[in-house]
């Protein structure tokens, strides 16, 4: 069984499961959206050739792909969370942040080539690359911990695609996706948060009171 307060999870499976039955006594979630980095339009010197009558400018894809994997992540935790028997809540960026139940955060994450964490890059609407979505359950009722800091390493900046240091007192659940992840998958893997959770709750109620 999964514990969120001290394991770590790897590569966990994504096959869609259903949510198991909630607690009796169930907190309310809120669900935030995950970050994630998305490459601007061209710029610079070239001019970006004019879209036809009817088409979509190219200047956000990218962003827009990268919107697209954000609200996926939000929607179909929210709706398994709901099917569990959770009353479920998306907090919206910049929201004031509740005194308690429970919070659903996280990242959409990738490894370089030398083997460092960087906060995920959408570089084209097309980009079908291979990422982590990192999942935390806090409880609200406890102070705030930062998911992941700017790695300090020579020329590394908060910018796009920068490198991080994860947080090692927050637990995260790792699950492997595409960067052009279709809505089954999403549904996957929030079944497996979602059962996650209720696990937890189920072994040790008290785990998420005050």
């Amino acid at each position: 069984m999964p514990n969120w307060h001290g394991l770590e999870f790897a590569n966990s499976n994504i096959a869609a499961k259903e949510p198991q039955t909630a607690t009796s006594s169930k907190p309310t979630v809120y669900v935030c959206d995950f970050e994630i980095d998305a490459l601007p339009s061209e710029s610079g010197n070239r001019m970006a050739a004019a879209p036809q009558a009817g088409a979509q400018a190219p200047d956000d894809t990218p962003r827009k792909q990268a919107s697209r994997l954000v609200e996926l992540m939000a929607t179909k935790l929210t709706a398994a969370l709901r099917k569990a028997g959770y009353t479920a809540v998306r907090m919206q960026p910049g929201a004031a942040r509740p005194d308690g139940g429970v919070r659903i955060r996280g990242l959409f994450a990738e490894i370089d080539n030398e083997n460092h964490w960087r906060r995920a890059v959408i570089r084209t609407a097309g980009d079908s690359g291979k990422m982590q979505v990192l999942v935390s359950v806090a409880n609200l009722a406890k102070p705030d911990q930062v998911l992941y800091e700017i790695a300090n390493l020579p020329g590394n900046e908060n910018k796009l695609g920068a490198v991080i240091t994860l947080s090692p007192y927050v637990p995260l659940a790792k699950f492997d996706l595409s960067k052009d992840a279709s809505e089954d998958v999403f549904r996957g893997v929030a079944a497996r948060v979602v059962n996650d959770l209720t696990a937890l709750l189920n072994a040790n109620p008290s785990a998420m009171s005050q």
